[in-house]
Parts: structure tokens; C-alpha cells; sequence
């Protein structure tokens, strides 16, 4: 239920309970309390939202004094006012249920709740109601001065077991609101090649009271909407000042014409109907601006909030130049939940990518941006004059809506503008279902019927998991989240599950195979078997045959086609000369390889201490240090603490000559 969803008549006891509530960091927003003190009716309630009304509950003044007393001095920002309300009415719904008695807050006792967290889960609701009033409750007792109450703590949410992403159909979902994108650029292009073959339908006077009009030209329709909206959107009332009545009201059939034929995936006819239907030749409506920020979804990978927050007032705000790669640009925006600057790599030139999307979307909307700064400034002048919560606020939203590439005109409102919200992200993920219905897309692809914006991340999130071969550190760069924990999250439900469990069954297989077989548990052969599912005649003669070592002790798999990006300079049919084996596919460690490895690292030790420090940062040699730690962490750590200072002991004693032919790029 939103801030406006409750209607209540009029009432002087109750007035002083509809106030403006102006929190630290968030815009101004009036807030109207009367509902708690006279009673939630379902019939005060908007008709559009009748249908989601829970219920009807008893008035408490007592308790409302009580909430107003919290919203004026915790002053929490609009949106938890809005989820906080609806919880607070669940409340009330409760205590009408089993306790009608209790007029406030300091009548609670420790029994309710645990009582309401049962009946809560009992009506379905979600755990984030529960949450939400006791944290209500707890500090609306603190503002009254009586002890907290011992509730029960929320239960943890269970993590929710989700099929895998689709990668296949969202890459087909790419490419059908690409197709969309292309209907809309088309649509401008249509605008643009009508005004300029069209002119002006207004006509002259030709006698007294006379017109000669030109409205049976839909050319004449195009250039008058261009030439009334070159700087700024009018409102209604601007565009019947310029005597623009025939782009909606025709005095013959030849004189009647709709704007663009195409209509976005759940546009209406309205879209094309009117004044506000032919500004879509020039100027984005809703579902044209939507369309194009999907497509930079699913090419950035970023949440929808993240997204949104990009700001467009000047370059330098969102996007660098690579520092190296010319052909790159670096986008930026602000994850406001994590409270931190995430980036988004983009080449410059290609059409669909995101660097050109925005390029796109804020040349599109300029005239929309320019009506929207002329609209502050008025705002601006009037809060001088006459300062009020109303208008500050309203500035706040146009400052926010300035920044945003994101803009549209609304349909049903001439010359309003506005930027997607967080809160479409319903109406967005409406909107994408119908493109892939649309496009054909749901039988072969039903998951895309519940496609949503947080899908569109895990899709992203999953596609680099895959890519990297499962490697978590790269998936964590690609995600840019702070920690694992939070990558763990977003994999767990879906692909990391999957992968992680085929993974154990892989390792179960090749360990009963070699159970049945009666050999002996080694984890060498395990590892082989878990890597490549079979063990070939010559690998196993390889493995057998300690004279198949290489200079660390290692065995090799194939040492005559080593990878290339190990050794990309490798001649055919020869062996590998390069042998970096810690760091190779091919390379497999056996429980006498360590005194090898622990060589291996006395010399890279005592190299490190002989180089100066800018030669050895970035260079093979960290690269191969780094790696000769991360295979030595499969032996006891003291074994390669003793190993290793043996080895040492020796270089320093001159007995051995450190090895000079480690691989150097």
C-alpha cells in the first residue's frame, strides 16, 4: 500500500496526524496516520487496490498518538514508511483478532509476541513484517520510557533451491528486445523523415473567421509535434495555445491520424493515440525508456538500482576513458545498499553495448531533460518566496529525475516527464515477459515467464562463473561483490549448487572405481580421474615411472603439448621446456614431490632477496612463487617449513647453486 492508498474522510480530531516527515538523507514526504486512530475501512481504500485489502482492523488514537510520535523523531525514510504502515496494520488486524483490549504500545506484553509471530505466519505474510514491527514497537516503547519487550528474533530466511538461469534463452531474451530497440530507433528515424517532409497544418487566415489548414498530412502532424517540442515538452495547455486542437480532433476522416504504428511490448492503443502518442516519434514513453534499460541490464550485469543510479549531468560522472585500452570506456555507478562505486567495462563504438545505450538514451531525452530543468528552476524560484515540505520535496524528485538517463514522458499526462524508479521494477519485469512472449520465446525457454531484474544479475553472475571455468575469484571480480560470502549467496541457489554437486559425484565415482578395481586410495590417481574421468595406458606409465619427473618433482599428463598459455612458444613435437607445473592443467603432484617444491621455493626465496623489489613485483617470478605456495599448501605446513629451510640452509652454505632457468616473461 502506498502513502496515498488511504483516503479517510476528513476529520478535525485527527488533522494534526497528517504531517510531513523530512528525513537525514532522503527527500521530504507527508505521511497520513489517521487511519490508525478512526479505523482502516475498505471502503477509504482506492479502488485500483481494493482487491490486495487484508482486512478491516479497530481504531486505536492512543496508539496512533504513539506511531506519529515515532515517525516525527526517528523520521525514517519514505519507503520504510510505506512497508511499515502495512505491517503496522497486520498489527492492528492481530490485536483485533486476540487482544482488542490493548489500545498502545506500552500494554504489550512479552506473550504477543511470540502470539504474533505465529499468527503472521499462519496469514502468510512475509517474514519482513514480523521484522518490521518489532523494530516499530521496540523503539516506539524506547520514545515512551517502559522497558523492551522480549520478542522472539526473526526466524532466518531458508535459502530458496532455484533451477539454474537459462543462459541460452536470456541471450536469446538479448537479442529479441535488441529487435525491440531496433522498432524504436525506427520509430524516431519515422518522426524525424515525416517532419521533415511535412509543414505546417495550422495554415493562415483567409478571410474573416476563415482557416486554410493543412491537418489531412500526417507529414504536417510529425513536424508540427517537432516544432512545438524542439526545446521542452508543453503541457496541454501549451499546445492549445498554439492552436495545435487538430493533432487530436479532426473535422473530416482525412484529417485523423495516429502517431507511430509500433507499440512496445504492453503498450495500449493510447500509445498512439492523441498528442501524447505522436511525442513517441521524437520523445521515449515509458515502455520505450524501458526497453533500453533492459538491454543495458543484461549487458552491465548491475542490479536495477545500481543501474538507476547512473548519473548523466556530465560525463565525467559516469565514465572514464580505459586507462590502456583506448577502445574501452569505464562506466561507474553507486550500489547503494553495499554503500560502494561499482564499474562496468563497455567498448565504445558498438551499437548495442552499454557506453552507446546511455549515448543513445541522453541525446533522446534531452528535450526532456531541458523541460525538467526548467521546471526545478520555476520550483526553485517559488521555495524562495514561499518555502513549503510539498515543494521541497517535488524538488528533490526533479533533481533525482535530472540526473537519471533514464527519462520518459508519461501517456497519461501531457508534457509531464519522469525517470524509471525502483519501484517500476514490477512493471519492468511485466514488460520483459511480454518481450519474450512476444518473440516466441516461452515454450522453448518457459523459465523467461518469470524472468525479473534479479534474475538478470544472477544470469550475468552465472555466465562468469561458467566462463572462468568455476573459478570463484574471477566470478567475484565479474560480480564485484566485497566478500565470498556474498558470492556464495547469489551461486548457491543456483549454478554453484549444481556444479559443486557433480563435483562429489565425480569424486565418489572415481574413488568406488578404484575400490572395485582393488588399488590402492591415491589421491593423485583420484584427482585424474575427477579431472578427466579416465586414466590412459600411457598416463599410467607416466605416473609409474619416476624417471617421468620434471624439474619439480611433478608428473606431467601430456608434457609434448603443453598449454599455450603456459608455454605459448612451444615447437611442435618436442618436449616442454617451459615446465612452470604448478601452474599447468597438465601437472600432477606426488607425496615425494615436495622436497622438489620446497627446492623449487628456497631458490625463488633467495632470488627475491637478490632482485631489486620493481623487478620482481609483476614479473614470472611472484607468478611462480605465488603458485609454488598454493601447491605446497597440499602438504603439512611444518614438512614445508622443514623442507624448505634445509634448502635454504644450503644456498646460504654455497653447497647449491640456485637454479637459473626458471621461466622469465
Amino acid at each position: 500500500m502506498t502513502t496515498h492508498e488511504i483516503n479517510n474522510p476528513a476529520s478535525d480530531n485527527y488533522e494534526h496526524l497528517r504531517f510531513w516527515v523530512t528525513p537525514s538523507e532522503s527527500r521530504p514526504y507527508e505521511i497520513d496516520l489517521s487511519e490508525f486512530a478512526r479505523g482502516g475501512r475498505k471502503e477509504n481504500v482506492r479502488v485500483s487496490v481494493q482487491w490486495i485489502w487484508a482486512g478491516d482492523y479497530a481504531g486505536r488514537p492512543q496508539f496512533a498518538e504513539q506511531i506519529a510520535t515515532y515517525f516525527r523523531l526517528a523520521m525514517p525514510v519514505e519507503r520504510f514508511a510505506t512497508t511499515g504502515r502495512s505491517a503496522l496494520r497486520a498489527l492492528f488486524r492481530f490485536l483485533d483478532t486476540t487482544d482488542p483490549k490493548i489500545a498502545s504500545a506500552t500494554q504489550l506484553t512479552d506473550a504477543h509476541g511470540v502470539q504474533l509471530k505465529t499468527w503472521l505466519e499462519t496469514q502468510g505474510s512475509h517474514r519482513s513484517t514480523y521484522k518490521a514491527l518489532k523494530a516499530v514497537i521496540e523503539r516506539i516503547r524506547q520514545l515512551e520510557g517502559v522497558h523492551q519487550l522480549w520478542w522472539p528474533a526473526t526466524t532466518s530466511a531458508s535459502t530458496s533451491l532455484e533451477a539454474d538461469v537459462d543462459l541460452l534463452g536470456v541471450r536469446r531474451l538479448f537479442n529479441a528486445l535488441k529487435a525491440e530497440g531496433r522498432d524504436i530507433k525506427a520509430m524516431f528515424r519515422e518522426g524525424e523523415r515525416l517532419a521533415e517532409a511535412g509543414r505546417d497544418p495550422r495554415g493562415e487566415s483567409i478571410s474573416r473567421g476563415v482557416m486554410a489548414s493543412h491537418w489531412e498530412s500526417r507529414e504536417n502532424h510529425a513536424w508540427l509535434i517537432r516544432h512545438l517540442t524542439a526545446e521542452t515538452l508543453p503541457e496541454r495547455s501549451g499546445f492549445n495555445a498554439e492552436r495545435s486542437l487538430g493533432l487530436i480532433k479532426a473535422n473530416s476522416e482525412g484529417q485523423y491520424h495516429l502517431g507511430p504504428a509500433y507499440l512496445a511490448p504492453g503498450m495500449t492503443e493510447r500509445g498512439r493515440e492523441g498528442i501524447v502518442g505522436k511525442l513517441r516519434w521524437f520523445h521515449p514513453s515509458y515502455h520505450d525508456t524501458a526497453v533500453f534499460l533492459w538491454i543495458f541490464l543484461l549487458g552491465t550485469g548491475w542490479n536495477l538500482a545500481t543501474a538507476l543510479s547512473l548519473d548523466v549531468s556530465s560525463d565525467e560522472q559516469w565514465f572514464d576513458d580505459h586507462p590502456h585500452k583506448p577502445q574501452f570506456r569505464v562506466l561507474h555507478g553507486y550500489k547503494g545498499r553495499a554503500h560502494k562505486h561499482v564499474f562496468a567495462l563497455s567498448l565504445n563504438k558498438p551499437e548495442w553495448h552499454p557506453f552507446q545505450i546511455i549515448r543513445f538514451m541522453t541525446e533522446q531525452t534531452r528535450v526532456l531533460r531541458e523541460t525538467i530543468r526548467r521546471r526545478l528552476t520555476s520550483l526553485q524560484t517559488d521555495q524562495s518566496k514561499n518555502p513549503s515540505p510539498a515543494i521541497a520535496a517535488e524538488i528533490d524528485r526533479l533533481q533525482t529525475d535530472l540526473r537519471s538517463p533514464w527519462l520518459y514522458h508519461c501517456v497519461n499526462k501531457t508534457g509531464k516527464v519522469s525517470a524509471l524508479k525502483n519501484q517500476d521494477s514490477g512493471k519492468l519485469n511485466s514488460l520483459v515477459r511480454r518481450v519474450a512472449e512476444r518473440a516466441d520465446l516461452l515454450e522453448m525457454h518457459p523459465s523467461l515467464a518469470e524472468m525479473t531484474t534479479s534474475v538478470a544479475r544472477d544470469a550475468w553472475i552465472g555466465f562468469a562463473h561458467t566462463k572462468s571455468g568455476h573459478n570463484a575469484v574471477l566470478t567475484q571480480l565479474a560480480a564485484q561483490h566485497e566478500n565470498q560470502a556474498t558470492l556464495r549467496h547469489y551461486l548457491g541457489r543456483r549454478r554453484y549448487r549444481t556444479h559443486s554437486e557433480a563435483a562429489i559425484r565425480r569424486v565418489q565415482d572415481a574413488v568406488f572405481t578404484e575400490i572395485e578395481t582393488k588399488r590402492a586410495i591415491d589421491p593423485t590417481r583420484i584427482r585424474i580421474l575427477v579431472q578427466n574421468g579416465v586414466i590412459t595406458p600411457e598416463q599410467e606409465k607416466r605416473l609409474l615411472d619416476l624417471r617421468h619427473r620434471t624439474r619439480l618433482g611433478m608428473g606431467c599428463l601430456d608434457p609434448m603439448h603443453p598449454p599455450r598459455e603456459v608455454a605459448p612458444g612451444h615447437p611442435q613435437g618436442t618436449i616442454c621446456a617451459v615446465q612452470r607445473c604448478t601452474g599447468c592443467s597438465l601437472g600432477v603432484v606426488f607425496a615425494e614431490s615436495l622436497s622438489p617444491l620446497a627446492r623449487a621455493k628456497a631458490e625463488l626465496m633467495q632470488l627475491r632477496r637478490q632482485l631489486p623489489m620493481t623487478s620482481w613485483i609483476g614479473s614470472s617470478f611472484e607468478e611462480e612463487a605465488d603458485s609454488l605456495d598454493k601447491t605446497l599448501a597440499q602438504f603439512p605446513a611444518e614438512n614445508v617449513d622443514l623442507a624448505t629451510a634445509e634448502w635454504t640452509k644450503r644456498i646460504q652454505n654455497g653447497e647449491l647453486v640456485i637454479h637459473d632457468t626458471f621461466p622469465s616473461y
